[in-house]
């Protein structure tokens, strides 16, 4: 659970600081002389920066296109345009801004620069690399452009690349909070919890820098001290992470109950959130509550619905179809979450189940064997390992099993149960398979 709570603590953390508009970007000049058309351009383009401060995006989307429908010419209110598209997460609109703004002023750095968060929204790598290695030269000492080239690493999960850059540019820019989370970012995804709880600034910003100390303090296995951090951030709505984090823990120690609600609110409060959805349909199913699960998952599961590796949702969908009894399309799910990298104890039971249902019992026995391997302290590892040799008709393996289950097993009822069938089978009279 722990590698879960990190994912979801720094899920679409990966974030740059607002540009405000005027900043870093393209001079607007005064022309002279000015038609009316000009002067009612110049005014629904400052009234578009205003509402772009105030964080009005929408309304300053449709200013600036009036602006520039009043006025054509104006060719450099096309890179604020393309700004506030880009964080209106439209970045094949906002791309087409800054081209077409580009196509006339090719060595505008700035915009180019500016240019590589939309390539970036769009996942389009290999342009994105290309454009990085043009700009280097000229921009090496930008923090700006540092942090782009960082955070193209962290979005592509490899927090190792994005270090180094996110490093240069804070020592450019060491009072932008921007660039500071994402370095603690990159760090923790490295498990360097020390380091990064020694880069965030005092505690109490009640922000994402408490956020991401919360999870600096989890990874040093303070639990109690992060569960503090997160509770402090609850009321904000927009910082669900808190919600998901502290359900994930709760979880972890069994309060199941309490988890249910905590995430269920999260969703509530930002229902696009995939990492709600994703802990959400977890926790739906640790109490067997598949339908509902199915019911949360399908949103992300139609096509092109979800952003990133969907190597756990694959994963998290197998298993609720298993619950569902609808076997080969678990299978399916399961066994395209292990091509995309899957392992653990918990996949390999649930591929040995459902192989199990299906009939195909020697492939359901490899991943068992598996199973155990991966956890040889997990009871019911060893249980599902004796049920599948009895299946197999090979009593010997399953009292084998058998009793280390029980070396293992606290439930005395449970435990019970199965040395009365251990007996059965050591006597010759097996009788019927465990339920």
């Amino acid at each position: 659970m722990k590698r879960w709570l990190v994912l979801l603590a720094l899920s679409g953390m990966s974030w740059a600081q607002p540009i405000i508009p005027g900043y870093n970007l393209p001079g607007v000049p005064n022309r002279v002389p000015e038609t009316s058309d000009m002067r009612e351009a110049k005014f629904l383009f400052a009234e578009a920066q205003r509402l772009h401060r105030q964080g009005q995006v929408s309304r300053a989307v449709d200013l600036y296109r009036k602006a520039l429908a009043a006025d054509s010419g104006r060719l450099e209110y096309r890179p604020y345009l393309g700004q506030a598209l880009e964080s209106l997460s439209l970045y094949q609109d906002s791309l087409e801004q800054y081209d077409l703004y580009l196509a006339q002023e090719p060595q505008d750095l700035k915009v180019r620069r500016a240019r590589l968060l939309p390539l970036m929204g769009l996942k389009r790598w290999e342009e994105v690399d290309a454009e990085l290695a043009s700009l280097d030269s000229g921009l090496a000492q930008d923090p700006d452009f540092l942090l782009y080239k960082g955070l193209s690493w962290l979005d592509r999960q490899q927090p190792a690349r994005a270090e180094g850059p996110l490093r240069a540019a804070l020592a450019l820019a060491g009072e932008r909070e921007d660039i500071r989370l994402n370095l603690v970012t990159a760090l923790l995804l490295q498990n360097k919890a020390q380091e990064s709880l020694e880069l965030l600034p005092a505690a109490g910003s009640q922000g994402r820098a408490d956020l991401l100390r919360g999870v600096a303090l989890y990874q040093l296995n303070r639990p109690q001290e992060a569960e503090k951090v997160w509770k402090a951030l609850l009321p904000s709505a927009r910082l669900v992470e808190a919600n998901l984090n502290l359900a994930t823990t709760l979880a972890e120690r069994g309060e199941d109950s309490q988890a249910l609600r905590l995430a269920a609110q999260a969703l509530d409060l930002q229902p696009t959130s995939q990492a709600g959805r994703l802990l959400y349909a977890r926790l739906l199913n640790r109490a067997g509550r598949y339908e509902e699960a199915l019911g949360v998952l399908r949103p992300v599961l139609e096509p092109d619905a979800f952003v990133g590796s969907r190597v756990y949702l694959d994963e998290l969908t197998g298993w609720t179809l298993l619950g569902l009894g609808r076997n080969q399309e678990s299978l399916d799910y399961l066994q395209q979450a292990v091509k995309l990298g899957a392992t653990g104890p918990s996949l390999e039971n649930n591929l040995a189940l459902v192989l199990t249902r299906l009939s195909r019992l020697d492939e359901a026995l490899l991943h068992q064997r598996k199973a155990v391997e991966l956890a040889p302290q997990q009871a019911s590892a060893w249980y599902l390992l004796a049920r599948l040799y009895e299946k197999r008709a090979q009593p010997k393996q399953a009292v084998q099993a058998y009793e280390k289950y029980l070396s293992l097993e606290t439930d005395e009822a449970a435990a019970g149960l199965v040395r009365t069938r251990v007996k059965e089978l050591t006597s010759g009279r097996p009788g019927a398979v465990l339920r």
